[in-house]
């Protein structure tokens, strides 16, 4: 027991660390992947909505606090809904279509993205159209393609 949770916070800490170091050689015109919410939503898959909700506000929280994310809390908050929703497909991905499984997770994504930069740019001169052309969906898409990419390599067994 005490060795898995060592691995898991090994593999948080991981993330972290390749959040803040290698995604800025990822940006595409300010977009950029979020490599903590594909562990928020493979946390929920496989252990269930309490379990991601719990990876999803202490890794938020951290986020915020280092000063990668914007507010304080509000990439908690994201992450902590996210974990929530990732948490419903426990046990169903291989009872699920693989477009299915793929459009869930496009929607928990976006579910996430829309709520971090709709509060983040709450005030702003920005139309919601041209946040959510602008930021969400591009966000949404290139966090979806990683998070396949890693679900593909790490294919786990539930």
């Amino acid at each position: 027991m005490l060795a898995r949770v060592a691995v898991f916070l090994g593999i948080c800490f991981s993330v972290l660390l390749a959040q803040i170091i290698f995604v800025q050689w990822l940006t595409i015109e300010d977009i950029r992947p979020d490599f903590i919410l594909v562990l928020v939503l493979i946390a929920g898959r496989v252990k269930g909505r309490l379990f991601g909700q719990m990876v999803g506000f202490f890794m938020g929280l951290i986020i915020d606090a280092i000063g990668v994310g914007s507010y304080l809390g509000l990439s908690a908050f994201a992450k902590t809904v996210a974990g929530f929703a990732a948490g419903y497909l426990k046990g169903r991905k291989w009872r699920l279509n693989f477009y299915v499984h793929a459009l869930f997770n496009f929607l928990v994504i976006v579910l996430h993205f829309s709520i971090f930069y709709f509060i983040n740019f709450a005030g702003s001169e920005l139309s919601i159209e041209y946040i959510f052309v602008r930021y969400i969906l591009p966000s949404s898409f290139y966090t979806l393609v990683i998070f396949l990419i890693v679900d593909r390599l790490l294919s786990l067994e539930e």
